[in-house]
């Protein structure tokens, strides 16, 4: 991300090279956004490495889970 300095603004590059990637990053962010809103995925706690991936495993499986249903109910 390239930001402007005060005083100065950003060149059409600059602003088209954030525009590509902020549009990645939406794309990259948005499922994290919906685990910690949704499913509370703010911290884990559990005490082991194993525990934690088992847990995290989980909420990515409730997520996707939560993505057929809602592709389900647009099909209806």
């Amino acid at each position: 991300m390239i930001r402007a300095q005060r005083g100065h603004q950003l060149s059409d590059d600059d602003r088209e090279v954030n525009r590509t990637l902020s549009s990645i990053r939406a794309h990259v962010e948005h499922p994290y956004a919906v685990m910690r809103r949704v499913f509370h995925f703010t911290r884990m706690y559990v005490t082991t490495i194993k525990r934690v991936s088992v847990k995290a495993m989980f909420m990515c499986m409730s997520f996707n889970l939560m993505g057929v249903a809602f592709l389900l109910r647009l099909g209806d």
